[in-house]
């Protein structure tokens, strides 16, 4: 039976800063749970009382969506305990981490909305790409129906550079 480094509340809370700094944006509890929960030792209930004691002293808070955020307090208070996390927690976490920033930054760079159209002819499926310096595409397409604008969106969201590419190419064959 595998045995954890976090055994106790205080760890936990720690160990929810610490991840909770390096991510890169808001997060859902789901996606919190999987990132706190690397260490064998810490256990969904010791979670998510820590989680609440946080929220309850103003270390982590939610924005309006109800996704989580760390806080200014939760950040300083963090960085002055974080070293006393093992560090192959912190190595795992790091790992774990890096590849949720990794999707987060990709779904705020590739996003689509489904809007039904002001005459009332179907919907508009709106698909969008971002970099880092703002807006690179923005594409308006209209469906005949909701279930086909949200499949264009899907469509879209599977491989969006394809697309990009391939109006970028055609275009400049033009």
């Amino acid at each position: 039976m595998p045995i954890g480094f976090i055994k106790s509340p205080l760890e936990i809370m720690e160990l929810i800063l610490y991840i909770m700094a390096r991510v890169d944006g808001a997060i859902d509890m789901g996606q919190l749970t999987d990132l706190t929960l690397c260490d064998e030792g810490v256990d969904y209930f010791g979670f998510a009382e820590a989680l609440g004691k946080l929220e309850e002293t103003g270390h982590v808070c939610r924005d309006e969506d109800g996704r989580l955020l760390i806080t200014a307090k939760g950040r300083s208070n963090g960085q002055t305990t974080e070293e006393e996390l093992p560090y192959s927690v912190r190595v795992k976490c790091d790992r774990n981490v890096a590849a949720l920033n990794k999707r987060l930054q990709r779904a705020r760079q590739v996003r689509t909305e489904v809007a039904p159209r002001s005459d009332g002819s179907g919907y508009t499926a709106r698909l969008i790409l971002d970099d880092e310096a703002g807006n690179v595409m923005t594409l308006e397409m209209m469906a005949p129906d909701r279930t086909q604008a949200e499949l264009l969106c899907s469509k879209y969201q599977a491989q969006p550079e394809r697309l990009y590419n391939s109006i970028l190419s055609q275009l400049l064959e033009a």
